[in-house]
């Protein structure tokens, strides 16, 4: 069986030609921008159903392998059939239209009544997109008991939603078509914030209810979850064996999932050397490939009160965890200011390209401080630098007061 890892993508993959993209019912409009939800749903999904027509594992995210097996059709999104389909070095393709559209056979959820009906929802992620959807699902499940939710998702972050009470069943990205066509509504986010206007001024969370026709209040938006007892106990000997004082620990994640979302590092060594001044411990958190990274990190800030966690983080659940127990969180725009509020935890925020209100307006026991330059906000998303800075990480962030944010997280924590 072929083996594919999206780090390696150069030995696959060729352009798609019209006549592909016109047998899967996609188009390439999927990357522009709408002024409103309701344009984007008059829009087509950049989801497309593909048959496999040879065996193949895959890796995304340097996660787990995949297997898409032969003869079997696949719901997928349009960028990954598009590195995946075709591998070059052997000159054969690997997927081809299946015949069906999605767009021909997505039946949208908004608000229909869901008594002994399946809904299937899908979002790449990353984890606070999948955080927005939380409320309405708990929504959903009080309201009809008898419904069965689906979510289907990268592999990543089954650790988190498989816990989730609302949610009966976790599939992979790519799934088999059965699953959509057995389902009797679905709910895809795709495009709701990266491809409309109405992002740049509205709560996420107000978009994504008003996209499933729910338009649930904000007290009924705050996400609500559980860290799992073993792993607050495996983070509890992590605390004791490391001398950490849990009342004085505050959990960073320094990093995002994007570059132009990512302070400078001497950003956060200034911002955690104050913190350590008043007494407090840092401990980081993130993915576990991060950790050698974060490592050379703390060697340079050289304080040995400044605690790597990435390396015993082996999922998202671990993080949970650790998050249950601070007395604070700080980061930029990031999964861990999401988990924070979920758990009811004091976070703290920077941000620069997007703007705090815009994630955060609904959380209780948060505060943050938005860049202040000129060129901020800019609304970018995906992978591209800053293109005002020249290494990359975003110029916005150096507007920030650090001593104004050392002052808000005290606040937070003194609350």
């Amino acid at each position: 069986m072929k083996q594919f890892n999206f780090e390696k993508q150069s030995n696959f993959s060729k352009p798609i030609s019209s006549t592909i993209m016109k047998k899967l019912g996609s188009s390439f409009e999927g990357i522009i921008p709408v002024s409103s939800l309701d344009e984007l749903r008059n829009k087509k999904f950049n989801i497309v159903i593909a048959e496999c027509i040879s065996n193949v594992s895959f890796t995304q995210n340097h996660f787990k392998d995949q297997i898409l097996k032969k003869k079997t059709k696949y719901v997928m999104g349009l960028s990954l059939f598009q590195q995946l389909w075709y591998d070059k070095n052997r000159n054969k393709k690997i997927l081809i239209p299946a015949g069906p559209k999605f767009n021909n056979l997505y039946r949208p959820y908004n608000g229909q009544n869901l008594d002994n009906k399946s809904l299937l929802v899908s979002r790449t992620g990353g984890i606070g997109d999948l955080i927005f959807i939380l409320p309405n699902l708990k929504y959903l499940k009080e309201k009809y008991p008898t419904c069965k939710i689906i979510f289907a998702t990268g592999p990543q972050y089954h650790d988190m939603i498989k816990h989730w009470d609302c949610v009966n069943e976790v599939l992979d990205l790519p799934y088999e078509l059965s699953h959509f066509l057995q389902a009797d509504y679905h709910a895809y986010f795709e495009g709701v914030i990266e491809r409309c206007i109405e992002a740049h001024s509205q709560n996420a969370y107000n978009l994504f209810t008003r996209w499933l026709g729910l338009n649930l209040p904000n007290e009924l938006l705050i996400p609500k979850q559980n860290p799992q007892d073993n792993k607050v106990e495996y983070c509890k000997k992590f605390i004791k064996d490391h001398n950490i004082d849990q009342d004085k620990m505050i959990l960073f994640q320094l990093t995002a999932s994007s570059i132009i979302r990512t302070p400078r590092p001497s950003i956060w060594k200034d911002i955690m050397l104050k913190l350590i001044d008043k007494g407090y411990q840092i401990i980081i958190t993130d993915n576990p490939l991060k950790s050698p990274n974060i490592e050379f990190f703390r060697q340079t800030v050289q304080s040995d009160q400044i605690f790597n966690f990435s390396t015993f983080s082996k999922s998202i659940d671990y993080s949970i965890a650790m998050t249950s127990l601070a007395k604070c969180t700080v980061s930029s725009d990031t999964s861990l200011m999401h988990i924070a509020a979920s758990l009811d935890i004091p976070a703290f925020g920077l941000y620069g390209p997007f703007q705090a209100e815009i994630r955060l307006s609904t959380y209780k026991n948060v505060d943050w401080i938005n860049s202040k330059t000129s060129c901020a906000p800019c609304w970018t998303h995906g992978q591209n630098p800053c293109k005002n800075s020249t290494n990359g990480h975003s110029k916005c962030y150096d507007s920030i007061d650090i001593d104004e944010c050392v002052e808000k997280i005290e606040r937070l924590i003194n609350a």
